[in-house]
């Protein structure tokens, strides 16, 4: 039966009847192979005020007394879920498939979660779905075993392989004496379209390489074509979705062992938004590289071994020292603190050189300080690209009041609590309804898992200990505060993506409408980094001040909540915050890398501009 008759007959016995129970079971008919998946259904004389539907699929391997218990909950509820089924309250249209999936609240939300990566589409929207060419009842006058006769292949869906290629003919393989326009493309998608009700997998796809032509493509295989808008690394992500179990699962909504062409080109595919894009093309880059590099390896090794000995061991060590070095680099990324301190805003990865060099030595308080700064020095900065981001979005962080409160009367500035208290509330529900393209939002998952909160704690005790001169073990606080700092660290590994740069010049070109801008990018435990020169589309810029640049290259002005100068204590350069607005007197400023100090009688009117003083 068609999917459209299916339809028909659900839609005339909804006209009298609801199904107010579905339950789905396989391998308990003894007559039905266990593959198969079976329906039970209760029918109940349809109402003017609507009954809810239960939906129960029976497990495999499972308890008995945990399904039925399970089904017993499900019978009781008026909504919701259970481990194994789930409550449909609202009346369905007539002719609504009641597959298990399609209404399965856990499928739905991973549905919407798709959002997550970006735009959603329709498969239809991004590729072309020709009709398959060949029907084996329809054409079978066209089919023939004679590979020789100039005919076509017929490409089915056993020869579409889980591995992602197209398996050569064999003895089985069907020709066909066609023409050559319905014939497949290189670059074309082969979607298996039979599967087993069972099988949990993806959807089972090959790409068509110019080595399987000339062919044509059967019933049972769905042709993909990329529409020309879709860039490569576009099709690439669509790609690994559909070999995800989600993606059949959506496809084949209707239930049924076969994906059908009309499902699939409804099926919602997500598309990268700009942030996840920049990165596909980092990792496509970065994959392309290393392929260079391997291929190049392999032949340094199979010239040299056609060469006379002696030369042959020369080349191999002259040539293969710059391969080596390469991946000798490669690996070091794959070590926490190397990573930190060449990728991480240069507070960071200045205070954990730090924290590298006291550790070298045997425990000291020294060593314990240097952890504890180092994690203060990492939320602190953390916090302040928050509000940043915060003010980006035009939403209020409400804890930001406290740090105002505290500048306004004089007092001591931010403290520990209060930057963990800023991070916290950017996990929060306002900041969750953020659009995922909102300039900085990768700050707003720092302290999201309780991994992370859990290491705050433990290093806020710390700190309040040490504080208030309680003393303990140091060969048990050091390396729990250690610890606690690296795991810190690990979830801060989005700020290798937003770079911390210092503007040096900007010189605006009214005619080109463009700035050339040249800056200095201060990642890593070294300021002394060379000029690198942009063209960038605005001239809201300022020479002199720090930025944030984020993975699309946009730049975000972190004055006067981060000021970059030449510290005068040690005449270093030097990261600075606000730390005291002492009444009658400059603002202290103070160094996130080495703590120093230093007066500023300018900075009192931007602080009020960006709400960290009130207004006189």
């Amino acid at each position: 039966m068609t999917d459209l008759g299916r339809s028909q007959l659900r839609a005339v016995i909804a006209q009298d009847w609801q199904a107010t129970l579905v339950v789905f079971a396989r391998g308990f008919l003894p007559h039905i192979h266990a593959t198969f998946e079976v329906a039970a259904m209760l029918l109940r004389r349809r109402t003017l005020e609507p009954r809810p539907s239960r939906i129960f699929r029976v497990p495999m391997n499972e308890d008995a007394k945990v399904v039925e218990a399970d089904f017993t909950r499900l019978l009781k509820m008026a909504g919701g879920r259970r481990t194994f089924g789930y409550v449909i309250r609202d009346p369905l249209p007539p002719g609504e498939s009641l597959a298990f999936d399609r209404h399965d609240p856990a499928v739905l939300d991973r549905r919407t979660a798709l959002s997550e990566f970006g735009r959603t589409v329709t498969l239809g929207d991004i590729f072309d779905l020709p009709a398959s060419a060949i029907h084996p009842t329809h054409d079978r006058q066209l089919l023939h075993n004679d590979p020789t006769s100039g005919s076509v292949r017929v490409i089915t869906g056993r020869d579409v392989r889980p591995n992602g290629i197209i398996a050569p003919p064999d003895e089985k393989t069907k020709w066909a004496d066609v023409p050559l326009d319905p014939c497949l493309r290189p670059g074309d998608l082969l979607v298996r379209s039979i599967y087993q009700a069972h099988d949990r997998s993806g959807l089972v796809v090959a790409e068509v390489k110019a080595h399987d032509l000339p062919a044509v493509a059967g019933d049972t295989v769905i042709v993909l074509r990329p529409g020309t808008s879709l860039r490569p690394y576009e099709l690439s992500f669509a790609r690994q979705f559909l070999n995800t179990p989600l993606a059949k699962t959506l496809a084949s909504y209707g239930g049924g062992a076969r994906i059908l062409r009309s499902a699939l080109c409804e099926l919602p595919v997500p598309q990268p938004d700009e942030t996840l894009s920049s990165a596909l093309i980092d990792l496509t880059r970065a994959a392309e590289r290393l392929d260079e590099w391997r291929a190049e390896a392999v032949s340094l090794v199979e010239s040299a071994l056609a060469e006379e000995p002696q030369r042959a061991r020369a080349r191999l060590l002259r040539s293969g020292r710059l391969l080596r070095m390469r991946t000798e680099a490669a690996a070091l990324l794959d070590d926490q603190g190397h990573a930190i301190r060449t990728r991480y805003p240069h507070p960071i990865a200045y205070r954990w050189r730090q924290v590298e060099a006291e550790l070298s030595g045997e425990p000291s308080l020294h060593a314990y300080d240097a952890v504890l700064e180092a994690a203060e020095v990492l939320l602190s900065y953390t916090a302040i690209i928050a509000i940043v981001m915060a003010r980006h979005a035009g939403v209020e962080i409400s804890t930001v009041r406290g740090v105002r409160d505290k500048l306004a009367g004089g007092r001591a500035g931010p403290t520990f609590g209060d930057w963990v208290a800023v991070l916290t509330e950017v996990t929060g529900k306002k900041f969750k309804r953020l659009p995922n393209d909102q300039p900085l939002i990768e700050v707003r998952r720092m302290l999201a898992a309780k991994e992370m909160r859990d290491a705050c704690a433990r290093l806020a005790e710390h700190r309040n200990d040490r504080a208030h001169l309680r003393r303990g073990d140091l060969a048990e606080l050091l390396p729990d505060a250690y610890a606690g700092l690296r795991v810190l660290l690990a979830g801060a590994e989005f700020l290798s993506d937003l770079r911390l740069v210092h503007l040096s010049s900007v010189r605006w070109d009214a005619l080109r409408r463009s700035a050339t801008v040249s800056l200095q990018e201060l990642m890593g435990d070294h300021s002394v980094v060379p000029a690198t020169v942009i063209e960038y589309p605005s001239n809201e810029l300022e020479r002199g001040s720090l930025y944030i640049m984020d993975a699309e290259g946009s730049l975000h002005l972190l004055r006067p909540f981060l000021i970059g100068r030449n510290c005068p204590t040690c005449t270093q350069w030097s990261t600075f915050h606000v730390d005291l607005t002492p009444q009658n007197s400059d603002v202290v400023l103070k160094s996130l890398e080495h703590g120093h100090t230093m007066n500023d009688d300018t900075m009192r009117e931007p602080l009020r501009q960006v709400g960290l003083l009130p207004p006189e």
